[in-house]
C-alpha cells in the first residue's frame, strides 16, 4: 500500500511548545462580510483531471485513495469518528465530480518536505500546489519571494478575504498576504497560567481569578503569593515548594504578554523595549532577589513538570500538558490571567503558533487551486460544530467556569513570533546570562544581544 499510518500530535510536540505554537500567531482581523459567499459555491472550471497536491508530513486518508472506510482501515488507516471520515471522503468525492480533478495528500516526511520547499520550490517548479509548514521552515519562502500573494489569488468574494470561518489568514511580521491555516473557534494552542488550588486554599488566599475580575491581580500581588507558596514542607530545612516554575520560552512568552511587550512581532526587535524590559527585570526579581521561582535546571521536562509534580505552585502551561498531566497529580489545576505588569492591561495572552498552508510562486492557475482547497477543508459544509469538538479542549479544565475563562483569554492572545524567528537565540542567551549564570544585569544582557535579534528580523523582511 502507498501509505502507512503514522500518528499525528496536533499539540503537545517539543515544536508546539517552541515554535508552533504553531500555531497560532494569528491575527483576528475585522473583515467584510458583505461580498461573502458560503464556501464551496464557486462555478467549477474543468481542471482536465489534474491532481491537486498538498505536501504535509503525516499520512491523511481522505482523498483520491480512497472511497470508503474500509479502503482506509485496509491501507493501516485509522480514524476516531467514522461520521466525520465519511463526509470528508464524501467531499473529496463531490469535488473529484465538479472539478474534474483528483486530490492527493503527499506525506513528505518532516525532512522530506523541507528538502522539497528548499529545492523545488525555490527552482520555481514546486513538487506541490500546496504546503502544509511550520514555522520553522515557512518564514524563509515568504521572505525570499517564493510564495504566492493570497490577494492575488483569491477571489474578492473568498472565505480567506472575508469572514475566515474556513481558512485564517496569518500575520507575519505585518503581511496576512501568504501564510493561511484552519480556522477554529477554539483556542487549542492557548498559554494560560495555571495554579494548584490546593496549595491556595490551604493558605487561605483568594482565588487569583477572583482577584483579576476586580483587577487586583497584579505583578506586585502574584510577588506576594508565590513568597507564601514558598516553603519547606517536609521539615529538612530545605525549600521543596517554589511559587514560580516552568520552562524559560513560557516564562519569557507568559511575563511578556502580561506586560503587553511583543520582543520580534514586527521588523523592528523588542528585546530592547521598555515593557520587555520590565519583564525580564520581574523575572529576574522572581528568581534571583525573592528567589521564589524554582532555580532553573537544564532538563526541559524536569522543568515543565515541575507543577504536575507539586513543586511549584504557579506555572505558565497549554491545555495538551494539563490534560497529559491530570492523572500525575492529587490537586486542582486550575488557570487565571496571568498577573499584570505596569505596562499591561491584562488583554494579552502569549501567541497561539499554528501550522500553515502556503502556495509556492510556480503554482499555476493558483486561484482554481485555492478554491479547491477551500472547498475541501469546508468538508462539513458550514457546520463548524463538526471540525471544532470542544471535548478534547474542555478536558483541560476542571469546569464549565474555568473553561468559558479559557476560551476568553486564548482570545486575547499576541502575534510575537520571537520562538520561531530568534535562530541565533538573541532572547535565550539574555535569560542564561541574567536569570541563570547572573553574570549580567538584564540592561546588560539585553544590551549585548539586541542586534543579534535585530538582524534575524532585518533579514526576513517580506520582499
Amino acid at each position: 500500500m502507498r501509505k502507512k499510518l503514522m500518528s499525528l500530535l496536533l499539540i503537545g510536540t517539543m515544536t508546539t511548545l517552541l515554535f508552533t505554537g504553531c500555531g497560532g500567531g494569528s491575527s483576528e482581523k475585522e473583515t467584510s462580510k458583505s461580498n461573502t459567499q458560503t464556501a464551496g459555491t464557486y462555478k467549477a472550471k474543468d481542471l482536465n483531471g489534474r491532481t491537486i497536491k498538498i505536501g504535509i508530513w503525516w499520512d491523511e486518508y481522505w482523498d483520491s485513495d480512497y472511497k470508503t472506510l474500509e479502503d482506509v482501515e485496509a491501507d493501516g488507516g485509522s480514524f476516531s469518528n467514522a461520521d466525520i471520515m465519511q463526509m470528508k471522503l464524501d467531499k473529496v468525492a463531490e469535488i473529484e465530480k465538479k472539478w474534474n480533478c483528483k486530490i492527493d495528500w503527499v506525506n513528505l516526511g518532516w525532512d522530506g518536505i523541507k528538502d522539497s520547499i528548499n529545492t523545488s520550490v525555490t527552482a520555481g517548479t514546486p513538487d506541490c500546489d500546496i504546503y502544509l509548514t511550520d514555522l520553522q521552515f515557512g518564514i524563509s519562502p515568504v521572505v525570499n519571494g517564493y510564495v504566492q500573494k493570497i490577494s492575488d489569488y483569491a477571489p474578492k468574494e473568498s472565505d480567506i478575504l472575508n469572514d475566515q470561518n474556513v481558512l485564517t489568514r496569518f500575520e507575519l511580521l505585518g503581511s496576512d498576504d501568504y501564510l493561511f491555516h484552519e480556522s477554529s473557534a477554539i483556542p487549542t494552542g492557548a498559554m494560560y497560567m495555571a495554579y494548584n488550588a490546593q496549595v491556595i486554599d490551604k493558605l487561605g488566599l483568594e482565588a487569583p481569578e477572583k482577584l483579576a475580575e476586580k483587577g487586583e491581580w497584579t505583578w506586585d500581588k502574584f510577588e506576594e503569593y508565590a513568597k507564601k507558596c514558598t516553603q519547606d514542607t517536609d521539615g529538612d530545612g530545605k525549600v521543596d515548594m517554589y511559587g514560580y516554575g516552568t520552562v524559560w520560552t513560557s516564562t519569557v512568552q507568559g511575563f511578556c504578554a502580561s506586560n503587553n511587550a511583543e520582543i520580534a512581532s514586527t521588523s523592528k526587535e523588542g528585546l530592547s523595549d521598555t515593557k520587555t524590559v520590565e519583564a525580564l527585570n520581574f523575572i529576574d526579581k522572581l528568581y534571583n532577589v525573592d528567589k521564589v521561582a524554582r532555580p532553573y535546571e537544564e532538563d526541559w521536562d524536569n522543568n515543565q513538570l515541575a507543577f504536575s509534580s507539586g513543586k511549584v505552585a504557579f506555572t505558565f502551561a497549554q491545555p495538551w500538558l494539563l490534560i497529559q498531566e491530570s492523572g500525575n497529580h492529587d490537586f486542582d489545576m486550575r488557570i487565571c490571567p496571568a498577573p499584570t505588569g505596569p505596562s499591561g492591561d491584562g488583554k494579552m495572552t502569549p501567541s497561539i503558533l499554528t501550522n500553515n498552508y502556503m502556495i509556492p510562486v510556480g503554482v499555476e492557475d493558483a486561484t482554481s487551486v485555492y478554491e479547491v482547497f477551500e472547498e475541501l477543508m469546508n468538508w462539513y459544509n458550514g457546520d463548524t460544530t463538526y471540525r471544532d469538538d470542544p471535548e478534547y479542549f474542555e478536558s483541560a479544565f476542571v469546569d464549565s467556569d474555568q473553561v468559558e475563562l479559557a476560551t476568553k483569554l486564548g482570545n486575547l492572545a499576541n502575534n510575537d513570533l520571537w520562538t520561531s524567528i530568534d535562530s541565533a537565540g538573541a532572547v535565550n542567551k539574555v535569560f542564561y546570562a541574567n536569570i541563570v549564570n547572573k553574570e549580567s544585569t538584564v540592561s546588560q544582557a539585553v544590551e549585548s544581544y539586541k542586534q543579534i535579534l535585530q538582524d534575524e528580523l532585518d533579514s526576513m523582511k517580506i520582499k
